[in-house]
């Protein structure tokens, strides 16, 4: 069975575009809305992991976390900090969470960090398709990306890097955002070596699809065109 994922927001939209993602990926998750049950809802059901949407001003992190040590779950259950903007970054290290992110964030970062920290036993991730456009898809178990059914050759950073740019499709991210998702955090990576990979990437996008769809934004980065039929 695959593992489940407790997260906690009172935000219903910011929660169900989450799941979306997290379901894609082959995980299972359940919305806690009130934050004085997630301990004991982790325990319950056995979660592996709680994700904390982190407000400014909230205390709930820092409940949670305390909640775990409590009850002897702290190694056992994974506790992922969701940081909006303006919340006390301070508060969070703190907690001691195992893992923080700051919002908006690539969502290839925190499936990086859920597959290497909890794994995924469940099955049915690897034959799952993520819709990209009506004639290509991402296979994200396989880490793959098929046109027509057809695999597209490329390279680990490169499915990563686009990966990134389809979790925030109509965004423009930056080269250092880009970098963050697709690199290891120990590697120094120049902006231009970005560059390098995209081209690669679109070069051979566009000889499976006959058309572009990474589009380039002078001086500030790299975005999906959503312009294309999605």
């Amino acid at each position: 069975m695959s593992a489940l994922l407790a997260i906690v927001s009172q935000d219903a939209d910011y929660y169900l575009m989450l799941s979306y993602i997290l379901k894609g990926a082959g995980y299972r998750t359940m919305l806690v809305d009130v934050p004085s049950e997630a301990v004991a809802t982790a325990e319950e059901l056995d979660a592996a992991a709680i994700i904390v949407d982190c407000q400014p001003g909230s205390q709930i992190l820092a409940d949670i976390a305390s909640g775990l040590k409590e009850r002897g779950l702290a190694g056992n259950v994974t506790l992922i900090a969701l940081v909006a903007e303006r919340a006390a970054y301070l508060d969070i290290l703190k907690a001691n969470v195992d893992e923080s992110f700051t919002r908006p964030m690539p969502p290839e970062r925190l499936l990086s960090y859920l597959h290497g920290e909890i794994g995924n036993s469940s099955g049915e991730a690897s034959g799952r398709l993520v819709p990209i456009f009506d004639d290509m898809k991402l296979d994200v178990s396989g880490r793959r990306v098929l046109v027509r059914g057809m695999p597209v050759n490329h390279s680990p950073i490169e499915f990563r890097l686009l990966s990134a740019l389809m979790g925030d499709a109509g965004r423009v991210l930056s080269r250092a955002e880009l970098i963050s998702v697709a690199w290891p955090k120990s590697a120094f990576v120049e902006p231009r070596t970005v560059d390098v990979h995209i081209g690669r990437l679109r070069r051979a996008l566009r000889r499976a699809l006959g058309r572009d769809v990474i589009r380039t934004v002078p001086k500030e980065g790299y975005a999906i065109d959503v312009g294309q039929n999605m």
